[in-house]
């Protein structure tokens, strides 16, 4: 079973929406009033819009552009964070994301997309691939 990329909520109904020229799986409450562009009842469906954010229990990712990132990630995004003094609603601001797919990152359970990552290591000043 999947997980909302908004809410973090298990799903077995994504529903594709695009958030900012960003494609996002997410369940029927996160997808209300939303243009939903299709909506998958089976995870093993997943398009070149969703391999954005793999499980990284399943180990490899598929999008040949998406770099690789560094072991622990997730613990560097949270130090470099932490020692800068921010908390992850400010860092969540700064960058112009939401606080809440920061924290699915920074516990590894969803992978920074290319513009994140630029993001976070700019920010942070911090390298986050390999």
């Amino acid at each position: 079973m999947e997980e909302c990329e908004l809410c973090g909520r298990k799903i077995n109904t994504a529903y594709i929406i695009n958030v900012e020229g960003v494609d996002l799986r997410v369940c029927e409450k996160c997808s209300y009033n939303k243009k939903v562009l299709y909506t998958s009842s089976e995870p093993s469906t997943a398009t070149a819009h969703a391999n954005r954010t793999s499980n990284p229990d399943k180990g490899d990712n598929t999008d040949p552009e998406m770099p690789d990132l560094v072991e622990d990630y997730g613990e560097a995004i949270k130090t470099a964070r932490e020692h800068m003094g921010l908390s992850l609603k400010v860092l969540a601001e700064i960058i112009n994301e939401k606080e809440s797919f920061l924290a699915r990152v920074e516990n590894e359970r969803a992978k920074p997309s290319n513009t994140l990552i630029k993001k976070l290591e700019k920010t942070l000043d911090i390298k986050l691939t390999e």
